[in-house]
């Protein structure tokens, strides 16, 4: 895994059609230039069904040799400052650690396919202990045509440049017992266009 500023990667995702979406100067939304899908999925309330969920996006984002992960509204924490009372705090920063994620930094990690062992293990624990929507998650490949975000709404959402994409998506999730939802997963999540009333 390597680091990057968060600085060269916008300028990344700008000269590859994704930027910043201007109606939200708040929340770093991060999306296509133009027309774009989007579908979410419900993160599983097993645990150990986490890790294929994980491992199933990923997989359908193709032939990527790279991802992007933006910690987009937040530092990565840093141990020296958790309140060790606050035990899952305690426990998110030793498996950080343990991956090598850069103390309180707002550095852009950048990890090689074959460190996927590593970003799963990173993806799995943000849905274990991201609570907030400062801990949420974007992951990019570097053929820049998915975004994969983790939402603190305990689902996952991915865009797509090409919607040409999203039924074989819905289709290849649903082989895998992840099928699209039916409902909104609180009152709080705003619900999509493409979800019925």
């Amino acid at each position: 895994m390597q680091t990057i500023a968060e600085e060269e990667f916008l300028r990344w995702a700008a000269s590859h059609g994704l930027r910043l979406d201007a109606r939200y100067p708040h929340s770093a939304v991060l999306h296509f230039v133009g027309d774009s899908e989007s579908r979410f999925w419900l993160v599983p309330p097993e645990p150990e069904r986490r890790p294929y969920l994980l491992a199933s996006v990923l997989e359908l984002m193709d032939h990527w040799h790279a991802c992007y992960v933006w910690r987009h509204l937040g530092r990565w924490p840093d141990p020296n400052s958790v309140d060790v009372r606050r035990t899952n705090d305690v426990v998110e920063c030793r498996i950080l650690e343990g991956l090598g994620v850069p103390r309180g930094t707002a550095e852009v990690l950048h990890f090689e396919r074959d460190e996927l062992p590593a970003l799963l293990s990173l993806l799995f624990s943000t849905t274990v202990f991201g609570w907030s929507v400062a801990q949420d998650l974007y992951v990019v490949p570097d053929h820049g045509r998915h975004i994969l975000q983790t939402d603190h709404h305990e689902v996952i959402h991915v865009s797509f440049r090409d919607a040409g994409d999203v039924q074989h998506w819905i289709s290849e999730m649903a082989k895998r017992g992840f099928k699209l939802p039916e409902d909104v997963p609180d009152s709080t999540f705003k619900r999509p266009s493409w979800m019925p009333e």
